[in-house]
């Protein structure tokens, strides 16, 4: 296992977020969370990636105990995260937000006494790496002017140039039109096939979430009701009546 979360809990006050929680990921995998909101997906998220401290349980991330390590150190050794909402600085090109990732990676900054070949290897890597999510022919085009679809790949290509083993995305395909959706989608794809790279999703969108995972976990009041193949998912009865209403979507 890349991942392993053991009996993570968090409560606020009375609110059990997340209740004992066990999760396990698969190596070039594409893991799926869903569940009804409340259910506890995206401070289950927060407690993987350092964002808050889980009060109990225990973090595994390539046999290394994480818990607790802020995003920063975790970013260090591969683990990466992208948000609900696109966290891209609309104001620089794209190619410049790559750039920056690369630098924060490599923990160089950005002055008049970094060598040109230094430049030039982050610029031709920044290159190398929208060709990966497509937005080859945007690097000089502002962040923020980018339709949301290619917004929330850049969004992606960030996450990539940090060199991550694994990456959560939380709600990849939020807002988006039918067409993004599918665009990104098979961009997330292609990344675990083409890099090899272990995917976690936090996604609504279900029958996006049966084509794209290997195996989904379902939460509900801040526990796992189900974790299995979509296929069993699809027709495991406890999901069906707690977070389907009966059916799932198509």
């Amino acid at each position: 296992m890349i991942l392993e979360a053991t009996n993570i809990t968090k409560h606020f006050g009375g609110l059990k977020a997340v209740n004992g929680v066990d999760l396990r990921i698969v190596p070039a995998s594409i893991h799926s969370i869903i569940g009804p909101n409340g259910a506890g997906k995206t401070t289950l998220f927060n407690l993987i990636t350092g964002a808050i401290t889980p009060a109990a349980g225990t973090v595994m991330f390539d046999g290394v105990d994480i818990t607790g390590w802020s995003p920063e150190r975790l970013a260090k050794i591969g683990l990466a995260r992208t948000f609900q909402r696109t966290s891209v600085f609309r104001n620089l090109s794209v190619l410049e937000n790559i750039a920056l990732a690369i630098r924060s990676r490599e923990g160089l900054s950005r002055s008049i006494w970094q060598s040109v070949r230094s430049e030039e290897a982050i610029a031709a890597e920044a290159m190398e790496i929208l060709g990966r999510v497509r937005l080859r022919g945007y690097e000089n085009s502002k962040a923020g002017a980018l339709a949301h679809g290619y917004q929330r790949a850049l969004d992606i290509a960030i996450g990539l140039a940090l060199k991550p083993k694994l990456i959560l995305m939380d709600e990849p395909l939020a807002g988006m039109s039918r067409g993004d959706r599918e665009t990104v989608a098979a961009l997330i794809t292609s990344l675990r096939s083409a890099l090899g790279v272990t995917i976690v999703v936090v996604e609504h969108d279900v029958s996006m979430v049966m084509r794209l995972s290997d195996r989904i976990t379902v939460m509900q009041h801040g526990q796992v009701i189900a974790d299995a193949p979509p296929a069993e998912i699809r027709d495991n009865e406890a999901v069906r009546k707690a977070y389907l209403h009966g059916s799932f979507a198509t």
